[in-house]
């Protein structure tokens, strides 16, 4: 079977073009004719292989400045389907290239736009589809793709600071876990045999050291065992409900991280929400969007239990309140749109809130972090000084009284 784009007149001399798949192009002479279309003109179009295996995902900057294109596109006038097809022209990216062509032959066949993304996951999240299915529901989907844009970008940045800011703590933790898998493996080993014949009582951190290196060369490999047991609980509970909901919550309460992933929860809960209200998506429906895509068990039973209580009738700020993964500020910002009937406006202030708040809280984390990683380390390395010297220092003190 192949593809074929065609161009016809129907009954009325309209001229209609799309995309069908055929055996061949007697076949497709036969099927316009069962649609009252007079085939006018027609190419063939290489269909994509649905087998393909895409090895990573697509960069989101590649994502942003499509999303752009299409957006700038759209509000220029200019058709969905000819804006996928220019910006497919244009792209360097063969992978991605490929995947909008794809995308393209899907939408020019009768699917929407939401449902051809949804099919490229590398390139188009769960997140991205369901905000773009509002757009093209509500007819705004221009708007929707400039506010999707500021989000994405706002990610974007987001993503690079983090990356830039866990370089040198990453660097230090890296350090200290070799230095004492190094140490412990070949160092501390030949040293335990010198410290036993010292013939004096050994120190407290001498003892300890010496426990741990024992410990770390008998036990490593339950070690080892209990880490891949671990990573590999951790993966089979996640893909339940009830198993992510419990590691969700934990991840929470961390110290720390905790604080800036429930602040980073609620930006995406501020920026869906301004997105989809804005765009014209009742409040139900809006809930019943984001839990889709919000990325969090807790967060998402949160919104669920909001959901119910709105639609039986409840104030969208009564039914956040009684959340306490919801912070005042978000409350107080609802309750005044709600009350002023600017709610969009009210979430679209939350969100400005978050964008600043997170990167100055990602930023306050690393900076509490690295000064915590050099005590860390300075203590490791007078500990291991301590635990190799006193004993020397014992000794030569004992043989100095002796004389």
């Amino acid at each position: 079977m192949a593809s074929y784009k065609y161009k016809g007149r129907d009954n009325s001399g309209k001229l209609v073009e799309g995309l069908l798949d055929v055996d061949d192009e007697k076949a497709l002479i036969e099927k316009l004719g069962q649609m009252n279309v007079t085939l006018v003109d027609f190419s063939s179009v290489r269909s994509s292989d649905p087998t393909t295996f895409y090895f990573g995902k697509v960069k989101r900057r590649e994502v942003i400045l499509f999303t752009n294109h299409l957006a700038t596109s759209v509000e220029a006038g200019v058709p969905v389907i000819q804006a996928i097809g220019d910006y497919g022209a244009e792209t360097t990216d063969l992978r991605f290239r490929k995947i909008i062509g794809d995308v393209e032959r899907q939408v020019l066949s009768g699917t929407t736009l939401s449902d051809g993304m949804s099919k490229h996951p590398e390139a188009f999240s769960e997140r991205y589809t369901a905000i773009i299915s509002t757009g093209e529901a509500t007819g705004n989907l221009d708007q929707v793709m400039r506010d999707l844009v500021h989000f994405l970008e706002w990610q974007e940045e987001l993503t690079a600071q983090v990356k830039q800011a866990s370089i040198y703590p990453g660097f230090l933790v890296s350090m200290i876990i070799g230095v004492i898998v190094i140490m412990m493996t070949f160092t501390f080993p030949k040293f335990i045999p010198v410290l036993k014949g010292f013939n004096v009582e050994l120190p407290f951190p001498t003892k300890v050291l010496i426990g741990a290196t024992e410990f770390f060369q008998n036990f490593w490999p339950f070690m080892l065992i209990f880490v891949i047991g671990f990573i590999t609980s951790y993966k089979v509970t996640n893909r339940s409900q009830e198993g992510k909901y419990f590691w969700d919550r934990v991840k929470l309460n961390l110290p720390l991280t905790g604080k800036l992933l429930r602040k980073i929860l609620l930006s995406r809960f501020s920026h869906y929400f301004s997105i989809l209200y804005t765009s014209g998506i009742g409040i139900i429906e809006s809930f019943q969007i984001i839990r889709r895509v919000v990325g969090n068990e807790v967060l998402r039973r949160a919104i669920g239990r909001c959901s119910e209580s709105v639609e039986q009738g409840g104030s969208i700020y009564d039914s956040l309140k009684v959340e306490t993964i919801f912070p005042p500020l978000v409350l107080r910002m609802i309750q005044v749109g709600e009350s002023t009937g600017q709610l969009d406006r009210s979430l679209n202030k939350v969100s400005q809130y978050y964008d600043k708040e997170v990167p100055a809280s990602v930023k306050k984390m690393f900076s509490i972090f690295e000064p915590l990683l050099i005590l860390a380390m300075g203590a490791a390395v007078l500990f291991i000084a301590m635990a190799i010297f006193l004993p020397v220092y014992k000794l030569t003190s004992n043989i100095g009284m002796n004389r």
